[in-house]
């Protein structure tokens, strides 16, 4: 599977809201982060076809954020996260040592991807998602508190 991943400029970053969705169902909140000047946005491409996508907050003097990140319901599981994550991680050394992601609890597949793609566990934001009414359900486990892993570039 030839996937490319590729920086995708502010003008058209608009069309990656839809994909975006997945990860943040307030799609203002996703619109916010496009238009934020420390943040880049993100797409794998399969056949041209943008089939994932990633927001990325870079920080030159601390941490940089994957802030959003989706990939097609109908494309999970054939890598294309993990190539569009290592496109990402490769370009941190330009921006700063340390990458953090974040995800709820009860996203058991999420945290099993993020450590895949070799995050370690950094911290936990416990309450984090106490916003959300009513309370979300994954897994049988409800959604309260924010696992952040954090991943570090080679010296």
């Amino acid at each position: 599977m030839n996937v490319d991943c590729v920086a995708v400029p502010g003008a058209d970053a608009e069309g990656l809201v839809p994909l975006l969705h997945d990860a943040e169902e307030d799609d203002e909140r996703i619109r916010a982060a496009l238009r934020e000047p420390a943040c880049r946005a993100y797409a794998a491409l399969l056949g041209g076809e943008r089939v994932a996508a990633a927001v990325v907050r870079w920080d030159e003097h601390g941490p940089s954020e994957i802030v959003y990140i989706a990939v097609d319901p109908a494309r999970r599981g054939g890598g294309i996260g993990r190539r569009l994550v290592a496109a990402i991680q490769a370009e941190l050394p330009q921006h700063g040592r340390t990458l953090l992601v974040g995800t709820a609890n009860s996203s058991l597949d999420n945290i099993a991807f993020y450590q895949k793609c070799g995050f370690r566990m950094h911290s936990v934001q416990r309450d984090f998602f106490d916003y959300i009414r009513p309370p979300l359900v994954e897994h049988g486990i409800t959604m309260r508190d924010m696992i952040v892993f954090s991943y570090e570039a080679d010296a």
